[in-house]
């Protein structure tokens, strides 16, 4: 083949270019596994960080490799690594700064007041103005007296967070702090009895003290709709009680 044929469009050569995809197809194959087994072993450890790197270091992984060695890129390649890493540090910046106002009620220098006051008023939320809960009742109340039931429910609102078996190991609940109440747990039920659980589906985490993540449902059931939900969620008492 001639020299020519070995030149780019810039009248430079491209043996620079030359790919090994049967490093990246391996390296690949190892990114695949890790994805699969860090969350097994945050799971098993208990540690939902490993979940949260093994997930943001493979994407940089990749990503680097995109860079490198499908994108092409000359002199923009130092550019890129810049803006790819000064990204990843506002991200990184941003969630440091908002987790303690998002998982805490309270830190060294700051409050939440909303919670705290939503937990002495025993409701989840500031008030509304009148207009805006009746136009919010009366398709609430449509839905849960259609064909309602209670394990149905625990699975559209509860499932999520404390686990289909109740056992607050739910895929949303992973990185919550504090995390999902475990129902199969004999010590939660020494602590708790009906009229706590109802306050709590009803009202949301904050009326009986517990996480302002947990929201408040009570518009959507009526009492007797509720107290099924609570003889649900008592299902879940490994001692029958």
């Amino acid at each position: 083949m001639s020299d020519e044929n070995n030149r780019n469009d810039d009248g430079q050569h491209d043996d620079d270019h030359h790919v090994n995809y049967t490093k990246i197809y391996v390296t690949l194959l190892i990114l695949f596994a890790i994805s699969v087994m860090g969350p097994f072993i945050g799971e098993i450890t208990g540690i939902a960080l490993i979940t949260l790197v093994t997930a943001f270091g493979i994407a940089l992984v990749k990503a680097n490799l995109v860079i490198q060695n499908f994108m092409h890129l000359r002199w923009e390649k130092k550019i890129m690594k810049w803006m790819l890493t000064s990204s990843l540090v506002v991200v990184a910046l941003f969630v440091a700064g908002v987790a303690p106002d998002v998982y805490n009620h309270e830190g060294d220098n700051w409050e939440n007041l909303a919670a705290k006051a939503a937990v002495e008023r025993g409701i989840a939320g500031g008030e509304h103005d009148a207009e805006e809960d009746h136009a919010e009742e009366e398709p609430a109340v449509e839905v849960a007296t259609a064909g309602f039931n209670a394990a149905g429910s625990y699975v559209m609102i509860c499932a999520a967070c404390h686990g289909a078996e109740g056992a607050g190991d739910g895929a949303a609940g992973a990185l919550l702090d504090p995390s999902p109440a475990n129902f199969t747990d004999p010590t939660f039920w020494s602590t708790r009895d009906d009229a706590r659980i109802k306050t709590a589906i009803r009202d949301g985490g904050v009326s009986v003290g517990g996480s302002a993540l947990m929201a408040p449902w009570g518009a959507l059931y009526d009492d007797e709709q509720l107290d099924a939900m609570v003889e649900y969620v008592k299902s879940f008492n490994p001692t029958g009680e």
